[in-house]
């Protein structure tokens, strides 16, 4: 469940906005000043922020850069009285990614909050996509994903286009028995309607030209199918 984190020092509309907010499913702390905020925002974890501009003993804004330390991509939203062009550059600029002018429908705020953890998630998983790894090492193989480019003791192997979308799939399957069905549906992209000859057969020139059958990398379980398998220390050849 996302946690929110409410710095409002009114306390009626803290109390109604943290009802509205808990009804729509979320954990909400509330704090009615930056010094109430700074000792959650050092103790607990929070998805959104939602950030007054205004508060008995300093501005909200000044919370930022101790929220960004702690996450860089956390939302944060200020719930403002101020509608002023200058209060509103002032808070983005110093890290706010959402401005809000009182009073707040509840029904907008919501919205809000799910629009801002919506880009966090597609973030990091734009994240996660870049820092996965695309050149991968399986002894004297070396497989570039991105570049569908295959090595062999540093040289160029000349892979077919199937061959090639076999070694990724197999790669991206490990340690799985892939039935012959199964690769020649997600390779082809059509039923195999029982043709496992042709799965066979490509698998065998893929063997001979990775060399395989040295390093161990693709098992075949007879009748079934096979299973990619990368052993860095291996004692003994393909089966």
């Amino acid at each position: 469940m996302n946690r929110i984190l409410l710095v409002e020092d009114d306390c009626d509309l803290a109390n109604i906005t943290g009802f509205y907010l808990k009804h729509a499913g979320y954990e909400v702390d509330i704090a009615a000043s930056c010094a109430e905020a700074t000792d959650l925002i050092n103790r607990v974890e929070y998805q959104v922020v939602l950030l007054d501009s205004v508060l008995p003993d300093g501005k909200g804004n000044t919370l930022c850069p101790l929220i960004r330390e702690k996450d860089r991509l956390c939302p944060i939203l200020f719930l403002s009285c101020l509608d002023d062009s200058e209060s509103i550059v002032s808070a983005l600029e110093l890290g706010g990614d959402d401005y809000m002018v009182k009073p707040v429908k509840p029904q907008e705020l919501i919205a809000r909050i799910q629009a801002n953890l919506r880009k966090r998630q597609m973030y990091e998983a734009e994240l996660r996509k870049k820092e996965k790894p695309h050149r991968l090492e399986f002894g004297s193989l070396t497989v570039d994903t991105e570049m569908r480019e295959v090595r062999k003791d540093g040289e160029i192997v000349p892979l077919s286009s199937i061959e090639n979308d076999l070694l990724l799939y197999m790669i991206r399957h490990p340690d799985t028995l892939l039935l012959y069905d199964e690769l020649y549906e997600n390779v082809w992209n059509t039923n195999s309607c029982g043709d496992t000859r042709t799965v066979m057969v490509h698998i065998s020139n893929l063997r001979k030209k990775i060399g395989a059958d040295r390093t161990g990398l693709i098992r075949t379980v007879r009748g079934a199918g096979y299973v990619f398998h990368y052993d860095p220390n291996p004692e003994g050849g393909d089966r």
